[in-house]
């Protein structure tokens, strides 16, 4: 087995989208010499592996290059045509240069400016064809290789090649300037209020400026243009009806919509740029530039939210280990801009069907569904919906491979919630009828491995998988007005609030009491006598026991409630996992108190199972029960706060089927109704609460000697 030489090129950090393009560069003209070479990254460095096999054989073969000017030329000759065509939004003219004058050599870094169909699209990368505001990229790479041609008055060679080797290594440089480069180069832009006194002036009348001028090597320009031609979109890319430049050229796409109206407008677009470990040849690289680009759902990604989640999906694909994210902001100006690293997100080892994977692609149509935020007439009108939503997702891909895995993915919910939210209480937003499907309870199945659920959690799991039916939904359709669409995959806002969304602001213990009376009414409207209380997932009478006591928290139980309530539990994995996730941890069990015990006597008339079972212990057997009239007036008297009175009618109810129950004068005080009322649209494990139930049965007469 043989072994390559490695030169390790600590000064090359993909922490700069200039210095990203300069490696590029560098991989290019290495190319020439040792056409074997190869590249890859290694801590986040750039390090060239089967090529030269010191870093002074690199120096010098690049420094040569340098002194015989020998770099791919770089000019912009099809500017003028482009100009024309922009003005009549059109693309015959720079087409007919391209196909009639354009010279060979300049294709490539043609099609890293330029994409065309109906119109002329430009690389966000490279601004409006080549410049960024007055930045002209082709002007500073003249500049940089003229100078590196033929060095400027108190320079010389020796002291260029210096250069050239710290650029490389990471140290200091000696000649420096800005060569139109601020746009990838935060070094090559004006620093204000440096506060030093020893900086020379800037003013011919020998005053002093509040900044400094941007100062990068001239090295790292020309390098950096070499590597452009990578970004020049293959021709099935550039191709086609209304091919936008999200879409035209490799790794770009549109950047995530602004979380506030100060920000709309201020973002260009984004870059993704892929690091990759194992070491590639350069028609290897060429080819991963060339697809250059993430697929969700067999479409390609335009935006960052689906960017980041066919990363999730698709896995590790090239050898790439992760994408650096690079933002191009507007800065100074609307037409310059500045690239800024916003996050670094790792390609998982995901499988394509995964829980995690099926979440992000519907958050991903979710989120194309909202209404954008949209120019015009040169104004932004901000919606709000999207842009918490998008950067949230890109957060959790980020922390895929971090501890703080678990809190990214709930951020992510409630940032669904939250635009959910939004539409519910807009009317203009909710006549767009979006629509949206629920997320799958696999995944918060397996975040709840990782972080068992604390009573609150389980007290909203249990409601939230309140079993729906054409007569009583799920439990969303009560927390947001929304119906589910025919067939039942989607659930969308109809433009007019429907009377079931009885959620608001009101205390956590009315909204519930609220839930259990509409729940129980439309019941009655439909001729349903049966309780529509049952559920996928059950609470243990400990967590009965927290919520009747007042133990629990209540803001941190609406909270869970409206994470919740976005999720699907009514698949098999999800019923198969129940015990383990709803069981309590704690050792004690519950005191059956005067709560306890009236909540038993209650909690038969919700589940038609356990007052079945009530019945054949009594020695009444049937197959049909009928208590859902009853328990509208329970919850009736409940709601009014008269604990005796509901009381009363629940054992007139058992009564009335012939159960006989224990008579006592005096019933337990000191209650709270609202709380009991809510307690119903809890569910529990029946088996529990029948064992609490049976001390109300009368005990047998003893025989008379």
């Amino acid at each position: 087995m043989s072994v390559l030489p490695v030169v390790p090129l600590n000064g090359l950090r993909a922490d700069s989208l200039g210095v990203y393009l300069a490696s590029l560069g560098l991989f290019s003209l290495v190319t020439r010499e040792w056409p074997k070479v190869r590249s890859a990254w290694k801590n986040a460095s750039f390090c060239l592996v089967g090529g030269p096999t010191t870093l002074e054989q690199t120096v010098d073969f690049v420094s040569e290059i340098g002194e015989t000017n020998g770099w791919t030329p770089y000019d912009r000759a099809w500017d003028k045509e482009k100009k024309a065509d922009v003005a009549k939004k059109t693309s015959m003219q720079t087409s007919r240069w391209r196909s009639l004058k354009a010279k060979e050599r300049l294709l490539p870094v043609f099609g890293a400016h330029l994409a065309l169909d109906g119109r002329v699209r430009m690389n966000p990368l490279l601004g409006t064809g080549g410049n960024a505001g007055k930045r002209d990229f082709a002007k500073g790479w003249m500049q940089a290789v003229q100078v590196l041609k033929k060095p400027p008055k108190n320079q010389s060679r020796e002291i260029l090649n210096n250069d050239l080797k710290a650029f490389l290594v990471g140290r200091a440089c000696t000649y420096l300037n800005s060569f139109q480069a601020g746009s990838w180069f935060g070094a090559a832009n004006k620093i204000y209020n440096h506060g030093n006194p020893s900086v020379p002036s800037n003013s011919r009348r020998g005053r002093r400026q509040p900044f400094r001028e941007g100062e990068i090597t001239p090295w790292a320009m020309a390098l950096a243009c070499e590597g452009l031609r990578y970004f020049a979109g293959s021709p099935s890319r550039q191709l086609g009806n209304r091919r936008h430049a999200m879409g035209a050229f490799p790794f770009v796409t549109a950047a995530v919509a602004p979380k506030s109206a100060g920000e709309a407008g201020g973002t260009e677009a984004e870059i993704w740029l892929p690091i990759w470990n194992q070491p590639m040849t350069e028609p290897e690289l060429r080819a991963l530039f060339l697809r250059g680009r993430a697929e969700l759902g067999g479409k390609g990604a335009m935006t960052s939210a689906a960017f980041a989640a066919g990363i999730m999906s698709r896995g590790v694909d090239s050898g790439i280990s992760e994408f650096w994210r690079f933002v191009l902001l507007h800065t100074t100006s609307a037409q310059t801009f500045e690239s800024r690293l916003a996050t670094v997100i790792p390609v998982p080892r995901t499988n394509p069907g995964s829980a995690a994977t099926r979440v992000t692609r519907t958050i991903v149509e979710f989120r194309d569904a909202l209404p954008p935020d949209r120019k015009v007439r040169g104004r932004w009108r901000f919606s709000g919906l999207r842009g918490p939503l998008e950067q949230a997702l890109v957060d959790y891909a980020a922390a895929q491979m971090i501890e703080g895995r678990t809190v990214q993915a709930w951020t992510l919910v409630d940032e669904l919630i939250r635009a959910l939210d939004k539409v519910d209480r807009n009317r203009t937003f909710r006549s767009r009828n979006v629509r949206f499907r629920l997320l799958p309870g696999e995944w918060a199945t397996n975040l709840f491995r990782d972080d068992p659920p604390d009573p609150e959690a389980r007290l909203a799991l249990a409601i939230s998988s309140l079993t729906g039916s054409s007569i009583s939904p799920r439990f969303i359709a009560y927390r947001l007005g929304v119906q589910q669409r025919a067939g039942g995959a989607y659930w969308e806002f109809p433009e007019s609030v429907p009377t079931r969304r009885i959620w608001n602001d009101a205390a956590l213990t009315g909204n519930l009491g609220a839930l259990a009376e509409r729940r129980v009414m439309e019941a009655l409207r439909n001729a349903n006598t049966q309780p529509p209380f049952g559920a996928a997932l059950r609470v243990t009478l400990d967590d009965i026991y927290a919520w009747l006591s007042g133990e629990t928290d209540d803001e941190h139980m609406h909270l869970w409630l409206n994470r919740l309530c976005v999720f699907d539990w009514s698949g098999e994995e999800n019923s198969s996992t129940s015990e383990d996730l709803m069981r309590c941890h704690t050792a004690a069990r519950p005191a059956i108190d005067g709560a306890m015990a009236l909540y038993a006597l209650f909690r038969p008339l919700a589940s038609a199972w356990l007052f079945r079972r009530v019945l054949r212990e009594s020695g009444i057997p049937t197959n049909e029960v009928s208590t859902c009239g009853c328990l509208s007036r329970v919850i009736a008297m409940l709601r009014r706060g008269d604990m005796n009175a509901a009381a009363e009618l629940a054992m007139d109810a058992y009564h009335s089927w012939g159960v006989t129950l224990a008579d006592f004068n005096v019933l337990p005080g000191g209650q709270n109704p609202a709380r009991m009322l809510a307690a119903l649209t809890i569910p529990a494990r029946d088996q529990q609460v029948l064992a609490i139930f049976r001390r109300w049965r009368s005990l047998p007469e003893p025989k008379n000697e």
